[in-house]
């Protein structure tokens, strides 16, 4: 069945009915995607062969209505299996919701535009269509909005369109918000100029000047196998965040298996807590172009087989290391961290936290275990600031290498003779060598990421208007007891 060729919505959505594994379409109808659709059958005239599922008001192919038409229903609730499967082609431009009854398909870069809202019910499994030309990604335009809200056991699930045991990290794109917030991007006249976010050819531009702006809600979401590389320096990630405001709530977020960052954060002023991030193909947390956000309860697991340069943090303010830095200065306030490096030596460099390009970085209660070193800083005017962290078993030195003015490689003065190592271990900074307790952390099936006893020993407590200001302990878990992680199905470990 097609849709009439005089129609042209914005968006198509086309109910494909058949198993996912097999790609098998018995028919689809095309559908324009307001709220509500229809209310009897002849509402869906327009279509061929379609009428009207009262369940969601949606017009559907009346070979696939059970009761056949009016008060007809495709849907067997969240739980039914298996699910109809529903392409996604195009640009959404007024608010729709995605429901958790239907599984669904997105084709090529969907965008959320014209400020409209898009709304995914708990429980709802969407799937990026694997190795296309134009990657699958869901773009959320700057004053459009995301609502995901999932549960603990009931979480919105971003993932491969190939059969479970054929996934691999790339297969697709991956979810962009943009928004509003302030960024530094400027042109070669030093003005300000909005960004255009990495990994789209077509579309991407955010940035602005309201540091309260909202695109929406994640909470409870999971997405895996995503991260395209359309050239060097040009990929998309998991979770890209382009001018995103602090009017935005991102909690409880985990990205896997992707083959770029898990998050990486364009500027802005968004807060986020509860990250989790195992086996990127590059860094765990990124940011850069002018990022000022709080983060709290930070988790990454990095992926040994990845011989690639891969860090836990990686801070920039901008990528040319302009001189004088551009405004607003990078400068994220992260507290209670857990990174596990690889624990194995790779031929790539491997930092706990990699800083450069003039960011400045406000760190406090992290544990840095299994990376090559904990710390390097590049470049004269980065500024960091590390207190109250721990750093345990890293490969080559426990701290930093130990860079001199005639040196080369790893052991180069490449920040004007700033000493990582006496930084650290400055005692005024209440930074740590010991064992954290958490072995486990490096297990990618069932890691145990908090220590047998809470480590408050030198801990800082969070500043008042952090999310959680009781966290006075060092690392994103409280104890072993403490599972936000590992608890749930919102969260999947699995080395594959």
């Amino acid at each position: 069945m097609k849709r009439r060729p005089t129609d042209s919505p914005a968006v198509a959505l086309a109910l494909a009915l058949g198993a996912l594994a097999t790609g098998a379409v018995a028919c689809s109808v095309i559908v324009e995607h307001r709220n509500q659709q229809c209310t009897s059958d002849a509402d869906c005239a327009q279509f061929t062969d379609a009428v009207c599922d009262l369940t969601d008001n949606t017009c559907v192919p009346e070979s696939s209505a059970s009761g056949g038409g009016d008060g007809g229903s495709t849907t067997g609730g969240c739980a039914k299996s298996p699910k109809d499967l529903v392409e996604i082609i195009g640009d959404i431009d007024t608010d729709f919701t995605l429901k958790c009854d239907r599984d669904y398909l997105l084709k090529g870069q969907v965008n959320v535009k014209d400020r409209a809202r898009l709304t995914i019910e708990k429980g709802t499994t969407i799937h990026g269509e694997p190795n296309q030309q134009v990657p699958a990604a869901l773009v959320v335009q700057p004053g459009s909005q995301l609502i995901a809200v999932g549960t603990k056991d009931e979480p919105i699930v971003f993932t491969s369109g190939k059969p479970p045991e054929d996934r691999k990290p790339g297969d697709w794109g991956g979810v962009i918000l943009l928004g509003s917030a302030p960024t530094n991007h400027v042109d070669a006249n030093g003005m300000r100029v909005p960004g255009q976010i990495e990994g789209l050819t077509t579309g991407g531009q955010f940035g602005g000047i309201d540091e309260n702006d909202s695109s929406g809600t994640l909470k409870y979401v999971r997405i895996e196998y995503s991260g395209v590389k359309l050239a060097p320096n040009n990929e998309i990630n998991g979770l890209t965040l382009g001018g995103v405001g602090r009017g935005t709530i991102i909690d409880f977020v985990q990205v896997r298996h992707v083959s770029d960052d898990c998050f990486e954060f364009f500027g802005g002023t968004v807060n986020a807590k509860h990250l989790a991030c195992q086996y990127s193909g590059d860094d765990a947390f990124d940011w850069d172009y002018g990022y000022r956000g709080k983060l709290q309860f930070l988790v990454a697991q990095l992926d040994p087989n990845v011989v690639e340069e891969t860090n836990g943090f990686e801070g920039d303010n901008d990528p040319l290391a302009l001189t004088p830095p551009p405004e607003p200065r990078s400068e994220p306030t992260i507290y209670n961290a857990t990174l596990c490096g690889k624990g194995v030596d790779v031929d790539k460099e491997q930092y706990g936290m990699l800083l450069r390009r003039s960011t400045k970085a406000n760190i406090a209660n992290a544990i840095v275990t299994g990376f090559e070193v904990g710390l390097d800083v590049r470049d004269p005017e980065t500024a960091p600031n590390v207190s109250s962290s721990i750093f345990f078993d890293n490969l080559v030195g426990t701290f930093a290498y130990a860079e001199v003015g005639d040196g080369t490689g790893v052991f180069a003065d490449d920040d004007d003779g700033f000493d990582e190592i006496a930084f650290l271990g400055d005692p005024a900074r209440k930074n740590m060598e010991l064992d954290p307790g958490i072995p486990s952390c490096f297990d990618p099936s069932a890691p145990v990421f908090g220590p047998a006893k809470s480590l408050t020993e030198n801990a800082a407590e969070p500043p008042a208007d952090f999310f959680d200001e009781g966290a006075a302990f060092v690392g994103a878990f409280r104890d072993a007891s403490d599972t936000w992680a590992t608890s749930g199905k919102w969260a999947v470990w699995s080395p594959m």
